[in-house]
Formats: C-alpha cells, structure tokens, sequence
C-alpha cells in the first residue's frame, strides 16, 4: 500500500488537484494528522482514500444522510436560538447572551460548532459538530486558553484527549469509552502520531512526506520505505540546510530512505559538500 502523510488537508491548495492526481495514479491512501470534523465528507465527496488520525482512534463514522440544522442543537434548558440580522447566531438565557454558534458554509444553516461564554464574555468551552451533526470535540478553556479537548465517538462517549498547559499540549490519553479506564498515555503529540501511523502504515508499504515538521515526526517509528518529497528548498534564508534535512542525510533519522530534490538544491547541497546516497535529483 502507498501512503501520504498530511498534516493538515488543504483541498483548495494549488497543488490539490496535482496531488490528488498522483494519488489516484498510485492508489495512495491518504493519511491526515490535525483533527478535522470534515474529514469523512471530504472522504465522500472528493478523495475517498483518506483516514483521519482522530477518526481513526475514535472509530467515528460519518451518516452520509445525517445534519444538524441550527434550532435542532440540544443546549441549556430555557435557552433560545436567534439569528440576527447580520446572519450571526446567539443563544441566549434570561436574556443574557450564553453563546455563539457558526454554520457550515454553503449549507441549509448546519451546525460547525458553538461556543459558549462565561459571564464576562470570555470564552467557557467550544462544542464543534462533524458535517453529519454528530459531536465532534469539546475544547475547553480558562482565561481564553485552551486546556482540554475531548474527542467523542458516534455514540458521544469521550474516547480521546488533548491536555494542556500553559497553551502548550503536553499529555494525550486514550480510553475506553463505556468504562473510562485509560487505555494508552502519550507525554506529546509527536510519540501519539508516530504510535498510530505506525499501527496503519506496515513494514510492507511505501510512505511520502513534503515537508519537515510533525509528518517527518509521524514517520518515525514506522519500518515502511519512506520518502521525502522536498516542497521547500533545502536551504535557509542563511544558505544553511535545513535542520532536520541536514539530520536524515547524515542517518540520523534512518527512517527516511530517499529524498527527492530539485536539481538545484541537489546542487546547492553538492556545492557544500554534501552528498548522500539518501539524495535524488529532479
């Protein structure tokens, strides 16, 4: 199996529709790493060889006939919804405005997510929905900084969560949703990624990245034949090569086996004195 690994899907991306074609040339599946309540649409709609991580810990599914329209969302007892005449949305209880929610673009008003307020406006906690109206995540905050995401499976029962601190996540659990025992404990978000892309992508498979940030990460504890496409120049604004290019050139990151270059960064690179068998030039 081919696979490549995403951080983020960017579908209005220049590059999407060259990507997607190669893709479909070599029946890649496509695996994305930020959570992302439009996944399974996407899945549906555009590009049906996609797993989202989130999704895939979570074991959520997506009701192709399912939505959310925005006077059907279960909130505080006694509170109403109103649309204003600028098309944004409050709920409000005993007047007092509780909550804002936001819709789906180009959609019959269904629900994206709602965040509900503390009494000084700051921000309480944001409920985001999937495309079919199931709940999706639950981000919670304190002083307007995040400090919990609980990540719900079809039945909205919490299978996964993001802790952090001092905005900075630094623990990950994963639970068993009908008995809440704690299953899997992660200290960041690079060991989480790199454990679950590695229970998808085999030692069989082949696995490609474009750039060097948490997709390299995700790669890592992987056996599978690994490829780095270079989408930026190997070089820094100083003429230095890039960190974490300079470390799988030299083996230190094994886990990558190949990395296609242009033929001038390959220059660039020869020009320094640098040459790896890792290296092809196109």
């Amino acid at each position: 199996m081919n696979y490549e690994i995403m951080n983020v899907l960017k579908p209005d991306a220049a590059d999407w529709k060259e990507q997607k074609e190669r893709m479909n040339r070599n029946h890649t599946r496509l695996i994305t790493l930020a959570p992302d309540p439009t996944t399974p649409k996407f899945a549906k709609d555009d590009y049906p060889r996609i797993v989202n991580i989130v999704d895939y810990v979570t074991g959520r599914t997506y009701d192709p006939n399912g939505f959310l329209f925005f006077d059907q969302v279960q909130t505080v007892d006694g509170a109403e919804i109103f649309m204003n005449q600028d098309f944004s949305i409050d709920i409000k209880a005993d007047g007092n405005r509780i909550g804002t929610m936001r819709l789906y673009p180009n959609t019959r008003r269904f629900v994206n997510n709602i965040t509900y307020l503390n009494q000084d406006g700051t921000r309480d906690f944001i409920e985001e929905y999937a495309y079919d109206g199931k709940l999706f995540s639950r981000i919670f905050y304190d002083k307007e900084q995040v400090q919990e995401i609980l990540f719900f499976n079809d039945e909205r029962e919490v299978v996964l969560t993001y802790y952090f601190y001092n905005g900075q996540m630094n623990y990950i659990t994963v639970q068993d949703p009908k008995t809440r025992v704690i299953k899997e404990r992660y200290n960041n978000l690079g060991n989480f990624l790199a454990t679950k892309v590695a229970e998808i992508v085999r030692p069989e498979d082949k696995a490609a990245i474009y750039y060097l940030g948490i997709e390299l990460t995700a790669l890592s504890y992987t056996k599978s034949k690994n490829t780095l496409f270079m989408s930026e120049s190997a070089l820094d604004d100083s003429g230095q090569v890039r960190g974490n290019l300079m470390s799988i050139l030299d083996d230190k990151l094994p886990f990558i086996q190949k990395v296609v270059l242009t033929l001038k960064d390959a220059e660039d690179l020869k020009r320094l004195g640098i040459e790896s068998d890792k290296i092809v030039a196109k």
